[in-house]
């Protein structure tokens, strides 16, 4: 728990230096050019946290092995299969849309080289954003909380899945800056994202969606003891997502069965996901209780082991 009470202490210090520094950089580059208040205010909370991830990975290299990306030899396998069914699972999906007539088949229309560099661009993202998320939300946070929760998986399990969901939909409400930003702004910058929330009736699907696929993926790290099948099972849903619109035009909004373009807004894709969550909780082998220490050079929280 101590860790992750660092995590938000650093955090939030990052987040207040950057309110404090937002206005005086804005008024600096005025000279120069304008740049948005709301840009230089973000750009300084990303260059904080690369800061605080370099300095905490410096000192703390093994945390790589303790939040489950310690490398071994079935570790590929692991993410092979995780994205080969990530492919799997939406792919189902848009074929049954496409059977229904709620989507068509129309591939684009671009050269060789380009599909290739297309598909290279597409995995890099995939592989990047999955490799992060996991590591950030099922390594981090989900071991964190097993952790402080004294192994108890219901609620550890349900505060990890709950905060992947909602996160996303944090910052879809946009807050008016005036010509002369100060603290005062950037402090409301801090607080703009979770006024979002807000307006749950927008994105509650989606958020239902994400829900379920968060289940499935505590599930395939807390069975198999390490992130590699969900950086896999992440990966090859991203690079669906991503390359769908190359192939198929979905007709219509968002409906209550079908969903829309982005696959996991549906009732379909919620019993595809539910089933994949089941899925992999029933059949992938567990890992057993060979797990490595911890950061602090303590025995580490089992995701298998329910003794403290």
């Amino acid at each position: 728990m101590k860790g992750f009470l660092k995590f938000v202490l650093i955090f939030a210090v990052i987040l207040l230096l950057s309110a404090f520094l937002a206005p005086i950089l804005y008024d600096f580059f005025l000279t120069f050019h304008r740049y948005k208040f709301e840009r230089i205010f973000n750009r300084l909370v990303m260059i904080g946290a690369l800061l605080a991830v370099v300095l905490f990975v410096r000192f703390k290299k093994e945390i790589f092995t303790a939040y489950g990306m310690g490398w071994k030899p079935q570790s590929f396998g692991l993410f092979l299969k995780g994205f080969g069914t990530g492919l799997l699972t939406l792919g189902a999906v848009a074929v049954l849309s496409l059977l229904s007539g709620r989507a068509v088949y129309l591939p684009a229309s671009l050269s060789r080289t380009a599909w290739m560099i297309k598909l290279t661009g597409v995995f890099g993202t995939a592989l990047l954003i999955g490799t992060m998320e996991e590591f950030f939300f099922r390594g981090f946070i989900f071991r964190s909380l097993l952790k402080a929760l004294k192994n108890r998986l219901f609620p550890s399990v349900l505060i990890a899945t709950a905060f992947y969901s909602i996160i996303h939909f944090i910052g879809m409400k946009k807050i008016f800056i005036g010509e002369d930003p100060g603290f005062v702004d950037g402090l409301r910058l801090i607080g703009a994202p979770f006024v979002s929330l807000a307006a749950w009736p927008q994105f509650w699907p989606q958020a239902v969606g994400l829900f379920l696929f968060g289940l499935a993926l505590i599930g395939a790290v807390y069975r198999s003891g390490s992130l590699y099948p969900a950086i896999g099972l992440h990966a090859g849903s991203v690079f669906f997502l991503r390359l769908d619109d190359f192939f198929v035009e979905y007709r219509g909004g968002q409906a209550f069965f079908w969903g829309s373009k982005i696959l996991y807004d549906g009732v379909l894709s919620w019993i595809f996901l539910s089933a994949l969550a089941v899925f992999l909780w029933i059949f992938l082998k567990p890992s057993g209780t060979d797990v490595p220490p911890s950061p602090s050079g303590k025995k580490a929280v089992s995701y298998n082991d329910p003794t403290p």
